[in-house]
């Protein structure tokens, strides 16, 4: 056991896995901590247990472990929120955050991997280019990324390359792909495999945007659709989304970066280890290590001069929060998180919704960012509009059924024999503008098993927000139509859920270390050698799922790290395109 690391990498999930193996390949001695447990893939063998992983959350953090609490307003209450789907047959939302242990978010995930579009990273410019300045949102912190996509964009492709995603490209050097999207920004290579096999619901609804003049395209997913790198394909078992992957198809670190690190050598994992504090030097501003409690309840310190925060975006923040580390007072800021438009409807077709992925599907971007439509609602930013075809277990059916019809008796029932096998959803990811009203602190009352504060989200949906959940559903409702649905129905604009594994900007990067959190690479502006690392660096928010572009962020950090003297970055200059 050393006495000193060259670097310290707090939560092995999405980006942890990927910064990890490139520290240990360059020659670092990495220490990693995760709270949860160091998976195998014999823990995954037999998961095909919808009571085990969607109904008791077996592999996401419990409420007793990570409280998280929620208010609207500050002049309200703070609650805790419930962590799991909840007693059979409750209405009470499931607040999901994401799994704990080696892998992380990526264990669960449902493996949509889109990169954000060029105008995403400079969504208040171009607002404003289109509606005018008096359109933005009033009292919204909306700002563009310091960065852009043709920046990002060699590490969107090492996250298709390295990690293995599978899909078509639609625009590859600037010229349209048939069968592509076409709306997609420009890139330098297509995936390395082909879209996984399509749903069977999937086609009424491809024909149905067709007919009506929309563009739709096979969605990116982080799965293999063929063998790569010694991981097989998909076999389509239908326990996917919230489930681990029993064949090594779901591209998860836990298979991807945490062994090709461990085969280094230079990585040293402790599993089961909670951070407690980050520590520091005597005048704070560097770095020095940070304290973790082990299984056993023992405290332990350990020392580098690189520190690099990979866990969640919110216990990202809790950690920086509980050591003190907030001079500016924009940790916890610009919280931002999406709102899905749940569409559900019944077909004619039979769509068997339990067999396949979760997305095995298409989706439109026609309505998607600055492609909005000119509207009656005022909406400035639209969101792509996404067929789901599997991955819908009876349990999980039950929670998403129709709302009319009775969740008991000889009602239920037949509901279930005669619509169950014919269920087809939509769901749509709109934007969710940063407000000095929405963010994360330290909850006064609430504390976990530790002693430690929980977090506290103040969040409510703004007007804006149930506009472009009602704006997409007219595009649905349109859609579902055309398919000749014989019923439907749509989550309220105002969802009950605040919390959704796709909460980011709550350590947002920028140039300006009095509004920002981070530079570009990920280092903390307050703290030398500290570095957070993920979907809090957003400085805005798209419809799209947030994780490649957390991915192609840990690529860009680790390459900073790297490229600067003893894993400490000196610049804070951003790249330019």
């Amino acid at each position: 056991m050393r006495a000193e690391y060259d670097a310290i990498i707090v939560g092995m999930g999405s980006a942890g896995g990927i910064i990890a193996e490139q520290l240990t390949k360059a020659g670092a001695h990495v220490l990693a901590l995760e709270k949860g447990p160091d998976y195998t893939q014999e823990d995954f063998m037999v998961k095909q247990d919808e009571l085990r992983y969607y109904q008791r959350g077996a592999i996401v953090a419990g409420v007793n472990v990570d409280p998280v609490t929620w208010r609207p307003n500050e002049s309200s209450t703070a609650r805790v929120l419930p962590w799991s789907a909840g007693t059979l047959g409750t209405d009470e939302p499931l607040y999901g955050l994401p799994s704990i242990g080696t892998g992380g978010g990526t264990l669960h995930w449902g493996c949509a991997a889109y990169r954000f579009r060029e105008a995403d990273f400079r969504m208040r410019s171009a607002i404003a280019e289109r509606f005018g300045e008096a359109a933005l949102p009033e009292g919204s912190s909306l700002a563009d990324w310091p960065i852009s996509y043709a920046d990002l964009e060699p590490y969107y492709e090492r996250v298709e390359q390295e990690q293995g995603l599978s899909g078509r490209a639609g625009n590859v050097g600037g010229v349209l792909q048939e069968g592509g999207n076409p709306f997609d920004p420009p890139r330098e290579r297509d995936y390395p495999m082909p879209p996984v096999a399509q749903g069977p619901g999937d086609v009424p609804w491809v024909a149905a945007t067709e007919r009506l003049g929309l563009h739709p395209f096979r969605q990116p997913l982080a799965i293999n659709s063929e063998e790569y790198r010694g991981r097989p394909a998909c076999v389509n078992c239908g326990f996917c989304h919230g489930f681990p992957c029993h064949v090594k198809a779901k591209s998860t670190t836990q298979v991807t970066s945490v062994p090709a690190a461990k085969a280094t050598g230079n990585l040293e994992l402790r599993a089961r280890s909670r951070v407690l504090r980050i520590n520091r030097s005597p005048d704070g501003r560097e770095v020095r290590g940070v304290t973790y409690v082990d299984a056993l309840g023992e405290t332990h310190d350990v020392f580098s001069n690189t520190v690099v925060l990979t866990a969640y975006a919110l216990e990202n923040v809790r950690l920086m929060l509980i050591s003190g580390i907030n001079s500016n007072g924009q940790v916890g800021q610009h919280f931002m998180t999406h709102n899905f438009g749940w569409f559900t409807s019944v077909l004619p077709e039979v769509t068997n919704p339990f067999m396949g992925t979760f997305n095995a599907s298409s989706a439109i971007d026609d309505y998607t960012s600055e492609l909005v439509p000119d509207n009656d609602l005022g909406v400035l930013w639209g969101s792509p509009i996404i067929s789901v075809t599997g991955d819908l277990q009876p349990i999980e059916a039950y929670h998403n059924m129709n709302p009319g019809v009775a969740k008991f008796g000889l009602e239920f029932k037949h509901w279930m024999r005669d619509k169950y096998r014919h269920m087809h959803r939509m769901y749509s990811q709109t934007t969710n503008f940063p407000y000095a009203r929405h963010y994360a602190d330290l909850d006064p009352v609430v504390k976990d098993r530790w002693g430690q504060p929980a977090l506290r989200i103040t969040h409510d949906w703004e007007d804006h927000d149930a506009n472009s959940v009602t704006l997409m559903g007219r595009y649905k409702e349109r859609i579902a139509k055309e398919m000749g649905a014989t019923e439907y129905w749509m989550d309220s604009p105002r969802p009950p859920y605040h919390l959704s594994t796709h909460d980011v900007g709550v350590h947002r990067m920028g140039l300006d270390p009095a509004t920002s959190v981070t530079n570009v690479y990920g280092e903390v502006h307050e703290c030398r050698g500290l570095f957070a690392v993920g979907g809090g660096q957003f400085v805005s928010y798209g419809g799209y799922n947030p994780n490649q572009t957390v991915q192609a962020l840990a690529y860009l950090s680790a390459e900073g790290l790297l490229a600067s003297n003893g894993l400490r970055l000196a610049s804070s200059t951003p790249m330019v395109a």
